[in-house]
């Protein structure tokens, strides 16, 4: 294995920021066999008609079951949050996961809810969130874009945006149908 000096490495990660193959060629990696997408981004809107894209399933063939979702459509769950769908029992096969992408708008704030035997696993990307936990929303927990949550089964919570731009947020639950065992608080 060849030597190389910190500075040259760090000329090639910085090359490497702008372009990933540049990145991983200039490591000294191979690119055999690779599969690559064109750079496209969440959310895709055809410019000619101001309208999203169809979500898509692709099933890699020969793979054991391989799945991507490209979901471009929200759906607003049960508990009144606006999600993409990800993956799951009826998207991909899933038989113990489920993951989507929340979007809440500035302001928005969900309905008090719990998970009933699964856990939820939530990772901040962008935005500041406020859960308020607890059936009457007792507890205040105030979260950042870096952060990630976890949630215990059965533990009401409702999620709200305290920030002026969007949250944008994955979620992960040990559920592959991921609106099955969502009941929603009385008092809402």
């Amino acid at each position: 294995m060849s030597s190389v000096s910190t500075s040259s490495l760090l000329h090639r990660l910085q090359i490497g920021l702008s372009c990933p193959t540049k990145l991983a060629l200039g490591l000294g990696l191979a690119l055999v066999g690779a599969v690559t997408a064109p750079e496209l981004r969440a959310h895709m809107v055809n410019p000619a008609t101001a309208e999203a894209a169809p979500d898509q399933v692709i099933v890699v063939p020969n793979s054991g079951g391989v799945t991507t979702v490209r979901a471009n459509n929200p759906t607003i769950t049960r508990q009144k949050v606006q999600i993409y769908r990800g993956i799951s029992s009826a998207s991909a096969g899933s038989k113990q996961l489920s993951m989507n992408r929340i979007v809440l708008p500035p302001g928005m704030k969900g309905l008090r809810h719990r998970h009933n035997g699964s856990e939820t696993v939530i990772y901040i990307m962008e935005g500041q969130s406020r859960t308020l936990i607890g059936l009457n929303g007792e507890i205040v927990v105030d979260n950042k874009a870096g952060d990630f949550i976890f949630i215990p089964p059965g533990v009401w919570h409702q999620p709200t945006n305290v920030s002026k731009k969007a949250v944008i947020a994955i979620e992960a639950r040990s559920d592959a149908d991921d609106q099955k065992n969502v009941q929603l608080a009385p008092n809402q």
